[in-house]
């Protein structure tokens, strides 16, 4: 017989998340670190709060004590829920307010202009419900840079009172500290529970409550809690007019949280997030939710499973009478290791899931298959707040948030069926009403939306599950309700932008347009400050108000042009298409070495002439000798070329393919014919790559092991240490790779998901590994989070390319090549990324030649399909912006193809050199002459350092690439100190032939 526990709810203290900003500079290894040499050196908070709102506005002035220039980075936390709505950066020793901007817009406009040596100023939403920014540059000597930063927040029930709560546990002393604190429209004097300080008073002038202190060299030792006794009957409604004849409203519900019995499970899942991130959530709260719980459901079987990279079933344990003791110890015993891929997770039979975890999915897509109630459960300070809902709201179980709320009165959303807003009832009179869905009645309730014309009445349902059991009535009317300069708009803005952002994918235009509108920060939205109007027209971005006018002036006068993008690269393409065929098409007869003429002691015999001879020796690097007399694959005559007939090559099948119509007139695709014989340029050959070994100090711990259990068990020792460092868990999982224990090497490569959100450093030198190892699935979902952040790089459309071809997903493999030549450009990074046409459109080729049969090629532009195969193709491609790695390729003559000898005697061609962004260089050779050839490559240069340590570097070796018989091998390796040296190239691989 199942239990049933029925208590009323009672009020507990509120935990709440600490919103103190933490300043850092950079480390000079890629992460940051807090220290004296930029601080706070001014602070000032400004509030006002009316009913149970508050407006807050923090101005921090930073200050460098260095006899450097330096960065600062300010990262804010806010309580779940709330979203910056503000943003501020001085701009010649004035404020300039942020706009709105889609955040890949902003990081790309913030990618062109840093290339000036200016940071433009941007504040972003990062994991959980942090807000960054980085300020840049901050004068040496004692130099000073101001931001500011607002927010909306909800005051929250304590007791019987409604709280204001401000930490204030900062952990240095700050120079020049104040606050102002302004209540309106209160008739009773605000209860102070605690003070920054004692001369912190409210005195009262009108209808307005105030209090204030300004400190010098001031260390606060008490935070600010202002209490409001809230009054059985008090209902208040704010609202503020609104264009078309229609207002705001925000009103507070008097409703008591309440709750009623339920059915306790028999039997519970316990899903226990494993992976790296998991070591940080608070396992003590964790654990005393479980106390809790098993208090109360004292008698229930426990499943315990385990989700990182993969999802694993663990121990089967017996809870009686509440003792919990063995499975407390299994939970405290847990290795956390791994990426978090919530595509792993399986259907599960047990009557109630209990999911602890930060809900973020580092290392794959959710893929939600429960359909029994699910808890999800975090106690970390970087949550998903957004995946968790969606969990819950979709399974019908709730969300717990241990990281702001008491575990001992969340507890209560397992043990009791709780009170719900079930919605209003059917009103023409209003709209946009939040929440739309159902929604937990926890300790307060609040509803907003929009209303048409000056007055109505609301009915509001609340119940259980589908059955409502209470109604409240709200009148709005805006004649008596209305409040200026108060922002209603904007909390409604922010309760429709939480609801939208659990359904994130579905509305992500959705969230854009409304943050656009009321300036808010979120997951693809983001707040940007410009130095000067000019950049303003130039990236066409809507200035703030204090620039409009002069914006609008220097548009009207075309005194300034828009940003001169590059609307696509295909005249480029169409151009170096022309000079590849030109190249192709050429015949390369390299000359024979001479030598030293030995002086002549006999006359030479009548009957030997050196024109007889018919092989020279030609002494390379391995001293191999070549005939002179090779066969040379006959090249596509002019008159063809003139004929504008592009073949491509395919299999017999593929010649009833409709010819498909190309965009310039006259010209048609079709496939190459028998006369145009691929395996003339099929050359029998052998590539060998060389492993370029790690120097790193750990390596020597793993000396002279050769069994994987304990070389794992040696990583989890030493981990500790290098627990930041990704280039530990890429040296460890290459070991791993090598010892043939594949699971545990993708789990500790899987790992560097982990360690930072959005960092495009990491993810691509964790695809570059992904694909070494064949693991193509995850590659390709490393590669489309890295162009979901940086759509404006041409290198992210072409490494989802190249992943989309690994999976045999050849049409979008196409268009996304494709999508490289067609996309715009600033000029910025136009200019960045010159030459990388010539890569593209050898890998648009080889689709094409290689799997033809299986693409649309109505789209894709005639002049820039031919028929290109090579013996040896060769291309590098690395992890960082503003680096250069320079290809070199030695032949057996012993001549060198690089950056600036980039056409060989024997026909090696090299691409252009790139000296910034990301790569790529490659390398080719039509017809390869017999002997050894030599790849290296040349760190020549970074200009910045990442976290995600050492610049990674792929090169992808090919032999009869685009024949139908190409081969393939992979090198990935992380530069070394030791090969950085100018002028030494670091082998990798060798071509014999």
């Amino acid at each position: 017989m199942k239990r049933v526990y029925v208590q009323f709810l009672m009020f507990f203290q509120i935990l709440c998340l600490a919103q103190v900003p933490t300043i850092e500079i950079p480390d000079g290894k890629g992460g940051y670190k807090t220290n004296d040499q930029v601080v706070l050196q001014k602070l000032r908070i400004e509030t006002k709060i009316v009913g149970r709102i508050s407006t807050n506005v923090i101005t921090m002035v930073l200050k460098n004590n260095s006899g450097r220039l330096r960065e600062g980075r300010v990262t804010f936390p806010l309580p779940e829920g709330t979203n910056a709505s503000g943003y501020a950066l001085d701009i010649n020793g004035k404020l300039r307010n942020a706009v709105s901007v889609e955040k890949e817009n902003a990081r790309e406009v913030y990618e062109t202009i840093r290339k000036r040596n200016i940071d433009p100023g941007i504040l972003e939403k990062t994991e959980g419900n942090n807000f960054r920014t980085t300020v840049y540059p901050i004068a040496p000597n004692g130099g000073e840079r101001t931001l500011q930063i607002t927010y909306h927040y909800e005051l929250k029930k304590s007791g019987n009172s409604y709280q204001y709560f401000l930490p204030l546990d900062y952990p240095s002393e700050i120079p020049d500290f104040s606050i102002l604190t302004s209540v309106y429209s209160n008739s009773e004097a605000p209860q102070l529970q605690e003070r920054p300080d004692g001369e912190f008073d409210f005195v009262k002038n009108g209808n307005i409550w105030t209090a204030e202190i300004h400190k010098t060299k001031y260390k606060p030792g008490n935070n600010l809690k202002i209490n409001f006794p809230q009054h059985e009957t008090s209902q208040s409604v704010l609202m503020s007019e609104a264009s078309d004849d229609s207002s705001y409203f925000l009103a507070n519900i008097n409703i008591a949280s309440n709750e009623r019995a339920k059915e306790l499970p028999n039997k519970i899942a316990i899903v226990w997030d494993n992976s790296l991130s998991g070591k940080k959530r608070d396992h003590t709260k964790e654990f005393l939710l479980l106390e809790e719980y098993f208090k109360v459901n004292k008698d229930v079987t426990v499943q315990a499973y385990f989700i990182n990279n993969t999802f694993e079933e663990g121990k089967t344990f017996k809870i009686n009478s509440g003792n919990w003791s063995s499975l407390k110890f299994f939970l405290s015993h847990v290795t956390y290791d791994g990426g978090t891929d919530f595509g792993q997770l399986k259907p599960l039979k047990e009557d109630e899931i209990l999911f602890f975890t930060d809900g973020f999915s580092s290392f794959g897509e959710l893929k939600l298959n429960w359909i029994r109630p699910v808890y999800t459960i975090s106690s970390s300070p970087h949550t998903n707040f957004e995946q968790l809902k969606y969990i819950s709201n979709k399974t019908h179980g709730e969300f717990l948030n241990l990281n702001e709320n008491d575990p001992k009165k969340e507890v209560r959303k397992l043990l009791f069926q709780p009170l719900k807003f079930l919605g209003i009832e059917s009103n023409s009179s209003v709209s946009e009403v939040y929440p739309s869905i159902p929604e937990t009645i926890s300790q307060d309730f609040m509803l907003t939306g929009i209303i048409k014309r000056n007055q109505t009445s609301v009915k509001l349902k609340f119940g259980y599950g589908d059955e409502v059991t209470e109604t409240r009535i709200i009148n709005l009317n805006t004649k008596n309700q209305a409040v200026k300069d108060w922002g209603i708009s904007t909390f409604w803005a922010q309760k429709k932008l939480n609801e939208l952002e659990i359904f994130s994918k579905q509305n992500k235009d959705e969230i854009k347009n409304l943050c656009k509108q009321f300036g808010l920060v979120s997951s693809n939205m983001s707040l940007m400050v410009l130095e000067n109007v000019e950049d303003y027209v130039r990236y066409d971005i809507t200035p703030p108000l204090e620039l409009k006018t002069q914006f609008d002036a220097i548009v009207k006068n075309n005194r300034t042009a828009k940003d001169a993008r590059l609307k696509d690269l295909m005249s480029k393409a169409e151009w170096m298409t022309e000079n590849l065929k030109t190249w192709w098409n050429k015949e390369y007869t390299p000359k024979p070495k001479r030598y030293p003429e030995p002086k002549l002691t006999r006359e030479r015999s009548d009957s030997t002439s050196v024109n007889d001879l018919e092989e020279v020796v030609v002494t390379g690097a391995a001293g191999i000798r070549e005939t002179q007399h090779r066969t040379i694959a006959s090249a596509v005559s002019e008159q063809r070329r003139e004929q504008q007939q592009l073949n491509i090559r395919g299999m017999a099948s593929v010649a009833s393919n409709k010819a498909l119509q190309g965009r310039a007139s006259g010209l048609q695709i079709g496939y190459r014919n028998e006369n145009a014989n691929s395996s003339a340029l099929i050359n029998p050959g052998k590539i060998k790559t060389i492993e370029v070994e790690s120097k790193a100090e750990y390596m020597k711990f793993f000396s002279g092991l050769n069994n994987p259990e304990n070389i794992y068990k040696v990583y989890l020792q030493h981990r500790e240490k290098y627990e930041n460092l990704p280039q530990y868990y890429f040296d460890v999982a290459g070991i791993l790779f090598k010892m043939n224990d594949r699971k545990s090497a993708l789990k500790v490569l899987s790992a560097i998901a982990d360690l930072e959100f959005e960092n495009e450093e990491l993810y691509k030198l964790l695809a570059y590994k992904l694909k070494q190892a064949g693991a193509y699935d995850k590659e390709l979902f490393v590669a489309q989070k890295v162009l979901e952040w940086r759509p404006f790089d041409p290198q992210s459309y072409r490494d989802v390319a190249l992943a989309f071809e690994d999976n045999a997903q050849y049409q979008p493999a196409l268009d996304n090549l494709y999508k490289v030549l067609t996309q715009s450009y600033t000029k910025e990074l136009a200019e960045r990324d010159n030459g990388i046409e010539e890569i593209i459109i050898m890998e648009i080729n080889e689709l094409i030649a290689n799997h033809g049969t299986h693409l649309d090629l109505k789209t894709i532009n005639p002049k820039i399909v031919a028929d290109l195969p090579v013996n040896i193709r060769v291309v590098i491609n690395w992890n960082k912006d503003d680096t250069d790695i320079d290809l070199w390729v030695t032949d057996p003559n012993n001549e060198r193809c690089y950056y600036s000898n980039k056409e060989t005697e024997i026909g090696g061609r090299m691409s252009d050199d790139f000296i910034g962004g990301f790569g790529p260089e490659q390398f080719l050779l039509k017809k390869a002459m017999k002997g050894k050839y030599k790849i290296e490559t040349n760190f020549f240069g970074e200009r910045q350092v990442g976290v995600a340590g050492p610049t990674a570097i792929m090169a992808e070796i090919y032999i009869n690439y685009a024949t139908g018989k190409q081969e393939r091998k992979i090198v990935v390796f992380q530069n070394q100190k030791e090969n950085s040296r100018k002028g030494e190239g670091v082998l990798i691989g060798e071509f014999e032939f």
